[in-house]
């Protein structure tokens, strides 16, 4: 056991999270295995079972973890605009695609179809929601102050849910890869502009962040 790494017992589950995701970045979701971690980071092969039941259960808590972090940096890019719902909603989108950019593998988990949206977990249910109600915070006071067309708060707020998240996924798969760094920038926001424009009560020409 004195050949193996010492850890604290917060510190393990934390360390075990985070050498996932880079095994998942490297080798991909379905090969990743309990075992192969726990070699990654040096512990004994039934470590990992103090604190996670099975794959599922990792994988469960990662996507948690991330829905969290991107309600964080959502609601913080909100509220940079506190009175102003299109700016607050382009400061939404544009945090969105970041983080996804930044966390693709938190990403697909969070989304993809290797966690069933339905699996009844109500942590993973509870942070998923929380994520999307900071879009439909936006689309709410948006319908209320008249800067949005006078529809349902919920339906506005998955219409731009969807249409951010699909460029999310051509980001992060690699569609703009021949974009540099600026370029990117101003074409995903030009996007996120083009189709908020769509949902403004009156005609705007100019996104409210240029």
């Amino acid at each position: 056991m004195n050949s193996k790494t010492q850890y604290h017992h917060g510190d393990l589950a934390s360390a075990f999270m985070d050498a996932a995701i880079k095994r998942i970045a490297q080798e991909g979701v379905d090969k990743l295995s309990l075992r192969a971690v726990a070699r990654d980071l040096g512990v004994s092969q039934t470590a990992p079972y103090r604190h996670f039941t099975d794959k599922t259960h990792l994988l469960t808590l990662l996507a948690q973890q991330g829905f969290q972090e991107l309600t964080d940096v959502t609601h913080t890019a909100a509220m940079e605009h506190p009175n102003h719902t299109l700016k607050a909603m382009m400061a939404v989108g544009m945090s969105y695609l970041k983080f996804a950019q930044n966390h693709p593998e938190h990403y697909r988990l969070m989304f993809g179809g290797t966690l069933k949206h339905d699996c009844g977990n109500d942590d993973l249910m509870n942070s998923s929601l929380t994520s999307f109600g900071v879009i439909l915070q936006q689309t709410t006071l948006g319908v209320e102050r008249g800067d949005l067309i006078q529809e349902d708060p919920a339906l506005l707020a998955r219409s731009c849910w969807a249409k951010v998240h699909g460029m999310a996924m051509l980001l992060i798969d690699g569609f703009y890869a021949d974009h540099d760094a600026t370029a990117l920038e101003s074409m995903l926001r030009s996007m996120l502009w083009i189709s908020l424009r769509g949902t403004t009560s009156q005609p705007v020409s100019q996104s409210p962040l240029d």
